[in-house]
């Protein structure tokens, strides 16, 4: 049987590499996942424990210390070394007009329990001096000797010079700009609430861990440092499991469109031999046999092409953790999961080859002695079979949700042929072939379906989802940018930037100050009052608060104070604003959320009348309809970069990370489809090149009779554009609505959705379809048109 199978392999081979691309490219797919998710771990562990490589012994504070003597009693045990503070500060730095923000970690002082070596430079010493990564210094424009300006968060300004540079080799996971190392006098008189420590020489590392754990008592904690680095590490990991599961669901969806492709593969060379089955047949072969030696061809192909997406997913997956910088640990792969990447490439072609060997098993021996194969026609079934595959993979992304599908696959398929059949005569032999075999046809559409329908839903969730955070945006933050001073005032030169910016169509300062505000005597004060004039009022949508005058004047509260109060807008309620009690009308409004903390907003003459010593330290800016916000972002990221005694809020920061985050979750996404609609293609190509191999004598005919190859090629073209038009338009149709009940369910509850459709993208999406699958067919247009009639007829 397996010889028999390996002569029909040799045979043809050319007709046989769409199904080993098909299986590569699922499996490579698959491999990729598998190799990217244990480098990754690997790395994000290497990551993770670095810090601890050189320490023996890790102590930290469970509470917050009241001063460094515990370290000290550390340091005189005689079984102790060396034992090293420990601290993490986040800081703002400013260098060449940006702005980032860093993590400033201690250096050790002593050299053993530092995890990396010097590479440039000098060692930080002073409390102005600090060394980072020397990737890291490059992408920030800074080098060894550069200066900054960093502030802490005690709201110290200090100038700090670089004085040497490492080599880390990865990424650190401080979810930061970058981080800065530097002595322990940079930190000042803070209290560590960590320390590494290095154990005697001849003390056992476990012994010395527990003496220390039980000489500081409650409040700390002492582990060996390498249970405190797997602790690290498995908390750092544990978040990439989620990742893989959603990648591996991209990498099914690929091999079910893998799976289509090598059925319809299958179907058609089956249907090519089937006169070489009935014989085969007749000379005595069973039907069970007729089907092993189908299954036998399946398992060679997918076992070659496991082992081909083997080693390119497994290539693939370390270059895309190297790119990413979660390589540091090496490469690293579970050769079970390999093991089951090759499995699963074997049981999908032998899943998808069953159907047409049991096709093959039903040839009577007495189709030897016909001259023509049977003709395919179409049948309900198939029909229903496509619309269920389709709306199966996208409920499938759309996390479950359900509903009718209002289109079948056949009335697509007429309008097609129909459309066809009025473009000339080269376009109506197109159409015939096509109706020739509907079942093919209906088959290779279906994987182009499956990807377009996805790219489609995920990119109308991503543009919709965007426009309804943009609208919930615009309902909770009334103004679009709110610029709040550290401590003090914000600098006239800080107002004037906002002031210069495009797009801005009011920016005002409003009068602040800190003081304790208690509606109704009950509940957790605010901290601060602010005092709008009426123009900024207005401006925001708050007509209420415009009228100074209004006796008693208007106090607007967060939202969730009003519900605390249990008071009704418009109420009159005893309001306390430090010493002072006077009678407020409230109203809820997010104006009194838009700065960094709850506020209590009022006219600017009621705050000025009540004498609390305001500062100017809040600066609010409100777009003009119709402004380019994420110009306006960048420009308010300008202005932060000036002055780091600033922190900037408001729907344009927040709808910059939104923004960003969509971006990159939709790009991978797309990325990860374009595998499958690479299959799909692939399917294209395949089911052309056969139904040229079977029209030969067709093709021969046409060309005796004047059929130019120019007309020849374009005939297998407008194939090629039929089917990925029809599979494009019907995978829009379908992903659309998906796309918008996916987003939906994710909303949920939290905003109103606003339908919005990318046109254009939805139009590129289409327009490459079909380009990608022109090409496709270009190779097989070439071999349709590169014999002359007579070579053709003869065969």
């Amino acid at each position: 049987m397996i010889a028999d199978s390996w002569a029909q392999l040799r045979a043809y081979p050319a007709r046989l590499v769409a199904i080993v691309l098909a299986v590569t490219l699922g499996v490579g797919f698959l491999a990729a996942t598998a190799v990217f998710s244990s480098t990754s771990s690997a790395g994000l562990r290497s990551v993770a424990a670095a810090p601890l490589t050189g320490a023996d012994v890790y102590v930290e504070a469970t509470e917050e210390p009241s001063s460094g003597q515990w370290l000290e009693h550390v340091r005189k045990r005689p079984d102790v070394a060396s034992a090293n503070p420990s601290h993490a500060r986040t800081v703002q730095a400013r260098t060449g007009g940006q702005r980032l923000t860093a993590t400033a970690l201690t250096l050790p002082a002593d050299p053993q329990l530092r995890w990396f070596d010097l590479a440039s430079g000098s060692w930080p010493e002073e409390t102005d001096e600090v060394m980072a990564d020397s990737a890291a210094l490059s992408d920030a424009g800074l080098d060894v000797g550069s200066t900054l300006e960093m502030r802490l968060p005690s709201g110290e300004t200090r100038t700090v010079t670089v004085t040497g540079a490492t080599d880390l080799g990865f990424t650190p996971l401080a979810g930061v700009d970058m981080q800065f190392y530097a002595p322990a006098a940079f930190f000042g008189d803070t209290a560590p609430q960590q320390a590494l420590v290095r154990v005697a020489e001849g003390t056992e590392i476990p012994g010395v861990a527990e003496g220390i754990d039980s000489a500081l008592g409650s409040g700390f904690r002492a582990v060996a440092a390498a249970d405190q680095a797997d602790a690290a590490a498995t908390k750092f990991v544990g978040g990439t499991t989620e990742m893989t599961a959603i990648i591996l669901a991209f990498a099914f969806v690929a091999l079910l469109a893998a799976a289509m492709v090598i059925a319809n593969t299958f179907t058609i060379l089956l249907a090519q031999r089937r006169r070489q089955t009935a014989l085969l047949r007749l000379v005595g072969a069973h039907r069970r046999q007729v089907r092993a030696l189908v299954l036998t061809e399946a398992g060679m192909l997918g076992g070659l092409g496991s082992l081909l997406g083997l080693v390119l997913g497994s290539v693939l997956g370390y270059v895309g953790a190297t790119l990413m910088g979660l390589a540091g640990g090496g490469m690293r792969a579970n050769p079970l999961a390999l093991l089951a990447c090759v499995a699963a490439g074997v049981v999908i072609t032998l899943c998808a080859a069953w159907l047409p060997a049991r096709r093959a098993m039903a040839v009577a021996p007495a189709e030897a002695l016909q001259d023509a194969a049977a003709e395919e026609t179409a049948t309900p079934g198939h029909v229903a079979g496509l619309v269920a595959v389709g709306a199966g993979a996208v409920l499938a992304v759309a996390g479950g949700v359900t509903g009718a599908l209002p289109l079948t696959v056949g009335g697509g398929a007429l309008s097609a042929v129909g459309l066809l059949a009025r473009l000339g005569t080269t376009a109506e032999l197109a159409g015939a072939n096509l109706r020739r075999a509907p079942r093919r046809s209906a088959t290779t559409v279906t994987a182009l379906v499956l990807g377009t329908a996805l790219i489609a839903a995920l990119s109308v969730a991503a543009v919709s989802g965007q426009a309804t955070v943009d609208a919930d945006l615009d309902r909770r933050y009334p103004v679009d940018a709110s610029v709040q001073a550290t401590d003090g005032s914000i600098s006239p030169d800080t107002v004037a930037r906002m002031r210069d910016i495009d797009g801005l169509t009011r920016v005002e300062p409003v009068t602040t100050a800190d003081v304790e505000v208690t509606a109704g005597g009950a509940g957790e004060p605010v901290p601060t009052i602010v005092g709008a004039s009426p123009e900024m009022a207005r401006a925001a949508g708050e007509e209420q608060l415009a009228d100074a005058t209004a006796d008693p004047p208007v106090m607007l509260l967060p939202p969730d104070r009003m519900s605390a109060l249990e008071a009704a807008d418009s109420d009159t309620v005893r309001v306390s604003v430090g010493a002072e009690s006077r009678r407020f009308r409230v109203s809820g409004s997010e104006l009194a959320s838009v700065s960094a903390g709850e506020t209590a907003v009022v006219a600017r003459k009621v705050l000025a009348g009540m004498d609390l010593g305001t500062e100017t330290g809040t600066v609010w800016g409100v777009a003009q309809d119709g402004a380019d916000r994420d110009a306006l972002s960048t420009a308010m990221n300008r202005v932060a970069a000036q002055d780091l005694g600033i922190t900037v809020s408001g729907a344009l920061s927040e709808r910059t990370d939104i923004a960003n985050v969509l971006d990159i979750l939709l790009n991978l996404a797309l990325a990860m489809l374009a595998v499958t609609v690479l299959i799909a293609v692939v399917g294209v190509a395949n089911t052309l090149g056969l139904s040229v191999l079977e029209r030969r004598r067709e093709t021969a005919l046409l060309r005796a009779l004047g059929l130019r190859r120019r007309r020849l090629q374009a005939t297998l073209a407008l194939e090629g554009a039929a089917l990925a038009l029809l599979g494009a338009l019907l995978g829009v149709v379908i992903g659309v609505p998906y796309g918008l009940l996916g987003i939906d369910a994710v909303v949920g509850g939290k905003a109103s959705l606003v339908v919005e459709l990318s046109w254009g993208r939805l139009a590129l999406v289409v327009v490459a379809a079909v380009g990608a699958c022109v090409l496709a067919s270009a190779l097989p247009a070439r071999q349709a048109a590169r014999a002359e009639p007579s070579e053709a007829l003869t065969g």
